[in-house]
């Protein structure tokens, strides 16, 4: 297994480095240098120093991993090969861990920094000093590089402990491309990269205190946060804490970075397991106290065994979050599949050259990661914005419904308002109702029946007869229910008939079928029949005439009534006068929001003709009748 992952990072490491690294143009005037003296003294001092062969690069890890502090480089050089014409001779170093300082003849030409403990970290920056032609002397000349870092056990990675590259020498012009272009990728960019990094952490930090529901956002921000937070080294060479301490808190809080990421892409497709909770929560609290307890002197072995355990859950992580977002969101799995197995041979590369010995010119997570994770965070806040507009429209889809709630809770109360009114009229008219019934009408009745006795002729009985029934009339128009029309018919034909025949006029009574189930409501019952009633009377005292004639018909949604007679009619001044008869027949249909005619009939005498409407929907309490007020003149016949 580690056979595969070292030759898989050894692939993907030269697939990217080639890219990358280029060769200055001017190769003729560059001198690669791959072989030098190395000693633990400087030349000339005491004791005398003991110089031997080394090839470059050299890597401390690999050829000394138990040696820190400071080491010597010698360079013998003719002068023919630092000089070429005009051209300005320089010196050029790839890379070197932890700071170096350049000597020319015994003379300091340039150091990269703090040379004594705790040292500057310059371990991936390129370093190019000019070699002053004033220090230059005829035949060979001798170039020392001071070397000091750390030792093995108290770094975190491999590529992190201390050695010297390869070494070019040659006219500045020509090494001048090659450090600016080692800079730009090694320092300049991944600078720039880690800045916008940590501004969209802040950004999505911020989100996520927008939004605490979406856990996602914060689990992200403490993933992308760590990775900014550990890339900030390339902005400080001289930390304020000693190099280990340094070393040893980049893996310590490692799990922070694994633990968000695992927990970011649970939360992203809604995943929430308890026990996986509980591992990534307690590892932030046990691995850093296995590195405090291991101190400055294991950093290397307990980083080794630390990232042998958090790498696997990086890996698992991302092989689950694929295969559920196949299935659930394809448009995040195309995205995420490229991001996350980039990240991946990222890792791979990175965990061969920390603990397998794999070379690397550059740290690729510092430049891969952060350029790998700006499309996620671009991806999180579209999500973001598209979640804020979704939930602007279902704030305005929620406005409106709460208006069409409002507005109809506001109806029932109003509707619920007048149902209380009309019950406390319908309380009212039954208490009045009830009061009518058992005084009046108890006294009515006493009334006709004592009169009975002492009148032979009964004419005050009936009168008071006649009021029995009028109030009883009143009452049931107060509190009875709908009546079968063709009920209501009966009662009026058979009064109609006995008062006509007993007034000595022939009757002839026409009333057709009504529909089937109609019901009459109890105050059309009363309205009608007192108009019907009042038109009886009106035709026996003034009519003159000795035939009478009573139609009913039953039109679409409505009832018409008709009473005629073959008397002397009623002239223009009568209908003007309208006295309590024809003005309460008026009265009453337009209670019923009806329609009413006087005219001569072809019968010669009064014809009175009504319309009331019988349909549900028909206007309670409207009238009709306010032109025919206004004007004086009558509708339409019916």
């Amino acid at each position: 297994m580690l056979s595969f992952i070292v030759a898989l990072s050894r692939t993907l490491a030269l697939a990217g480095v080639l890219g990358w690294l280029a060769v200055a143009p001017a190769q003729a005037e560059v001198l690669l240098i791959r072989l030098a003296e190395v000693s633990e003294v400087p030349g000339g001092g005491v004791p005398a120093p003991a110089w031997r062969a080394q090839a470059l690069p050299d890597d401390w890890g690999l050829t000394r991993p138990e040696f820190g502090g400071e080491l010597w480089y010698r360079l013998s050089l003719e002068t023919t090969h630092l000089v070429k014409g005009s051209q300005v001779p320089a010196i050029y170093v790839e890379r070197v861990c932890s700071n170096l300082a350049v000597y020319l003849n015994g003379s300091l030409v340039g150091s990269g920094g703090q040379l004594t403990l705790p040292y500057s970290r310059n371990c991936f920056t390129p370093q190019m000093f000019t070699l002053p032609q004033a220090l230059l002397k005829p035949g060979v000349n001798t170039i020392h590089i001071q070397v000091v870092g750390y030792p093995l056990r108290q770094v975190s990675a491999a590529q992190r402990s201390s050695g010297l590259s390869v070494v070019r020498v040659g006219a500045s012009e020509a090494l001048r491309p090659l450090y600016d272009q080692a800079l730009w990728w090694n320092i300049t960019l991944p600078k720039v990269i880690t800045a916008l990094l940590g501004a969209f952490a802040i950004f999505i930090g911020a989100l996520w205190l927008t939004r605490p529901k979406d856990t996602y956002y914060g689990y992200f921000t403490l993933w992308i946060g760590w990775w900014t937070l550990n890339t900030t080294r390339l902005y400080v060479i001289d930390p304020p804490l000693p190099g280990p301490w340094i070393e040893m808190l980049v893996p310590a809080t490692a799990p922070l970075c694994v633990s968000g990421f695992v927990l970011f892409l649970m939360r992203f497709l809604g995943r929430n397991v308890g026990w996986i909770n509980q591992i990534l929560w307690w590892q932030l609290l046990v691995i850093p106290l296995v590195f405090l307890l291991g101190g400055p002197e294991r950093i290397y072995q307990t980083a080794r065994w630390n990232y042998y355990w958090l790498v696997p859950q990086f890996l698992v992580a991302v092989a689950w979050f694929l295969a559920v977002s196949w299935r659930v969101s394809r448009r995040d799995f195309w995205l995420f599949s490229v991001i996350l197995l980039t990240m991946v041979a990222i890792t791979l590369v990175e965990l061969a050259a920390a603990f397998l010995g794999l070379p690397l010119k550059m740290h690729m997570g510092h430049l891969g990661g952060p350029i790998t994770l700006l499309p996620l965070c671009l991806r999180l806040i579209w999500v973001f914005s598209d979640n804020l507009r979704r939930s602007e429209e279902l704030n305005v889809e929620l406005e409106r419904r709460v208006t069409e709630k409002s507005t109809e809770i506001e109806r029932n109360y109003a509707e619920l308002a007048n149902l209380r009114a009309r019950e406390a009229v319908q309380d009212e008219r039954q208490r009045i109702a009830s009061d009518l019934h058992d005084d009046l009408g108890a006294k009515l009745l006493g009334i006709a029946h004592e009169s009975s006795r002492v009148d032979d002729r009964g004419k005050l009985a009936g009168m008071a007869r006649q009021a029995l029934d009028e109030m009883r009339l009143s009452v049931r128009g107060m509190v009875s229910e709908p009546l079968r029309a063709a009920d209501v018919l009966a009662d009026w034909r058979a009064e109609t008939v006995q008062r006509l025949t007993a007034a000595g006029f022939s009757v002839d009574w026409q009333a057709a079928e009504p529909p089937a189930g109609l019901l009459l409501p109890a105050r059309t019952q009363v309205q009608l029949t007192r108009v019907l009633r009042e038109a009886v009377s009106n035709l026996i005292r003034h009519s003159g005439g000795r035939h009478g004639r009573v139609v009913i018909g039953f039109p679409p949604e409505a009832m018409t009534l008709s009473v005629e007679d073959d008397g002397c009619g009623m002239d223009a001044a009568a209908l003007g006068a309208k006295g309590n008869g024809l003005g309460g027949i008026e009265r009453r249909v337009r209670i019923l929001a009806g329609r009413h005619t006087w005219q001569t009939g072809p019968l010669g005498g009064t014809w009175l003709q009504v319309w009331v409407p019988l349909g549900s929907d028909a206007p309670q309490g409207a009238s009709p009748f306010s032109s025919l007020e206004r004007t004086g003149h009558d509708p339409d016949p019916v």
